[in-house]
């Protein structure tokens, strides 16, 4: 069965983007984080950028000169005065790790062997990563942002990959899981870990598109005491700690969203997405969309409610 196509965003969104990626050079962008001045820095194919989102200008830019030859799930965060930035070439077996400061200054870099899957830094400043399947079997890595050098395995799942992550508190990592091999009919859920024992505590969702399952999680975070869990449907759902499903609390079109971070009561995305210009020229194109949590969706007809 085809997609429907869309109502709205077949159109260049020039008018309703927050932030305009691809004309500076953020082609693909992936990772999205805001420092403490309320910055956003953007992980994508075309590199990292540094932006001050209020006068639309760049800050700081670390471009790779040939960005399809750049692998996918490049990742930033912001952690106490500090941006972690990992990202892998396509042909490449080899994770290029990265601290800066503020400024941009590299403070840090090492070589992992792998392919970034993705990243998430605890308050402590522990890094989880998970690297892309080769095997079957997925591992958890785990080093400390003061010294980001020993990276032990933290935990281990067979038969499954570990995906996308969020620290939900303290104590517990939620992680989305997808079924070995991965394809569209591959078994999904999300999992709760137990970041002091290092285990498996509980799950939670199931595949699929309607409202309460998961459809391959591009990214999660904590907002409030719930989760918000964004997969590729475009969905932006709700969970609670016990793994009930609240409400959809904003939507874009599927496909397009690749990173979230949360800001107050607005979900900012990293989309990515053919669409028409004002010529109605197909072209590429690369952006920020921002949504308040409300129920908030693009298309021209409201959310149900929940």
């Amino acid at each position: 069965m085809t997609e429907k196509p869309s109502d709205t965003s077949n159109h260049q969104r020039l008018k309703e983007m927050y932030l305009h990626l691809t004309p500076n050079g953020g082609v693909i962008p992936y990772g999205i984080c805001i420092d403490c001045n309320d910055h956003i820095w953007i992980a994508s194919k075309g590199g990292l950028f540094k932006f001050d989102v209020a006068e639309k200008k760049v800050l700081f830019e670390r471009k790779n000169p040939f960005p399809k030859k750049m692998a996918a799930f490049c990742q930033v965060h912001y952690h106490d005065q500090k941006i972690i930035y990992a990202m892998t070439e396509d042909h490449e077996n080899t994770i290029e790790f990265r601290v800066f400061d503020l400024e941009g200054n590299m403070q840090h870099e090492s070589f992992i062997e792998g392919k970034i899957q993705n990243m998430v830094v605890a308050p402590n400043g522990d890094i989880f990563m998970t690297k892309q399947p080769f095997s079957e079997e997925s591992i958890i890595y785990r080093t400390s942002l003061d010294c980001p050098l020993d990276w032990e395995e933290f935990c281990v799942i067979d038969g499954n990959s570990f995906q996308t992550m969020c620290i939900f508190d303290d104590c517990t990592l939620a992680v989305a899981t997808v079924a070995l091999p991965v394809n569209m009919y591959a078994k999904q859920s999300i999992k709760w870990i137990d970041i002091a024992k290092k285990k498996i505590v509980g799950s939670f969702a199931t595949m699929g598109r309607e409202d309460g399952q998961i459809y391959f999680p591009r990214a999660m975070r904590k907002y409030e005491n719930d989760l918000i869990v964004m997969d590729k449907t475009g969905r932006l759902q709700r969970f609670d700690r016990q793994g009930n499903m609240l409400e959809i609390s904003a939507k874009i079109d599927a496909y397009l969203g690749n990173g979230l971070v949360i800001q107050n009561d607005h979900a900012i995305i990293t989309c990515s997405g053919i669409v028409l210009n004002e010529e109605g020229t197909t072209i590429c194109d690369d952006w920020l969309e921002r949504l308040r949590l409300d129920g908030s969706t693009w298309k021209s007809e409201p959310l149900p409610s929940s």
